[in-house]
């Protein structure tokens, strides 16, 4: 009799195995179903003093069966490996930038301020020192100072001035007054340190009155001089002069029985020396090849200044043939 149970139970599982397969994706309550259908079958096949016994069996282990999950409910999907971020060949990067530098995100303080400092250009520019004294000036190519300004440490050695005064000349000429006039001079800077000049000088005298008239004695004398020069700065208030050029002069007096024309070549070495802020002295000697006007000629001179450009002179020639007295202004810029 167990014989024929087991035998009819096992083929009747075995022909349901094939359904259960075929129903793997069924939902959990549909699987209970389908076994208590089984279960229903195999108790009306039991004798009934066996059925109740073996239904409590069965009944308990289809409870635990329904209880019990399938490997993986509930847990959801497995999870997966993260996939790292792709990274692209060394060939498909660019040459780096060049580096340029900091770049400013303000704007720089102004000068004088006292947060200026070095700047990003120049990390090692400071701001200039002072010492309690005048910067030096800028030297020449002879290793002396150069100054030409109105602001530097010698504003009075100047090279582009215009001078206008009077003159006073006493000719050494027997029976000739001293006559007066006017002087103009025009001094014109070049670049580095030569310079330009030209002068003109007019009077106009008296000799002694003679038998015909008094008109008869007056005379004349007028001269000018075209030339350039050069100028070296020995000290800042120190300059040595030199200067070259032509000279013409005309002496009128036919009644005194002495006219002439007379020209030639001229040199002048001197030297101009700022005492003071205020004053200047000239001092120089002219040579020149001229026979019958002044051969050779001493200078002297002082200028005062009473305005930021503007200057009040007095001086005196002493020539081999005439003396001259001069006083006038000059006007620099």
């Amino acid at each position: 009799m167990c014989r024929f149970f087991y035998s009819k139970t096992y083929h009747g599982f075995q022909r349901n195995y094939e359904s259960n397969k075929k129903l793997e994706n069924l939902t959990q309550l549909e699987k209970c179903l389908i076994k208590l259908n089984i279960l229903g079958l195999l108790v009306s096949s039991m004798k009934p003093n066996l059925s109740i016994p073996v239904l409590i069996v069965l009944a308990s282990s289809i409870s635990l069966f329904g209880q019990v999950p399938d490997p993986g409910f509930g847990l959801g999907a497995p999870p997966t490996a993260p996939i790292p971020p792709s990274v692209p060949p060394p060939s498909a990067y660019g040459a780096p930038a060049p580096y340029t530098g900091m770049a400013p995100t303000v704007s720089a303080p102004p000068m004088g301020s006292p947060y200026a400092g070095p700047t990003l250009a120049d990390p090692m520019a400071q701001q200039p020192m002072s010492y309690g004294y005048q910067q030096p000036a800028p030297t020449n190519s002879w290793g002396s100072t150069v100054q030409q300004s109105m602001g530097g440490a010698a504003p009075m050695l100047n090279y582009r001035y215009i001078e206008v005064g009077y003159r006073f000349v006493d000719p050494k000429l027997e029976g000739a007054n001293g006559s007066h006039g006017i002087g103009i001079a025009l001094v014109m800077d070049l670049p580095t340190m030569f310079f330009l000049k030209g002068t003109f000088n007019w009077t106009s005298g008296a000799g002694e009155a003679t038998t015909k008239s008094a008109r008869d004695a007056e005379y004349t004398l007028s001269t000018i001089t075209i030339g350039g020069g050069v100028y070296m700065p020995i000290t800042q208030k120190l300059h040595f002069v030199g200067e070259v050029g032509l000279v013409y002069a005309n002496f009128d007096a036919e009644e005194l029985r002495k006219s002439y024309t007379d020209g030639g070549i001229y040199i002048r070495p001197g030297l101009r020396y700022q005492v003071v802020e205020w004053m200047e002295v000239q001092a120089g000697v002219t040579v020149s090849s001229a026979s019958d006007y002044d051969s050779k000629v001493f200078d002297l001179g002082g200028y005062f200044r009473v305005m930021p450009q503007l200057d009040v002179n007095i001086g005196a020639d002493f020539g081999d043939q005439t003396r001259t007295f001069k006083a006038g202004g000059r006007l620099r810029w």
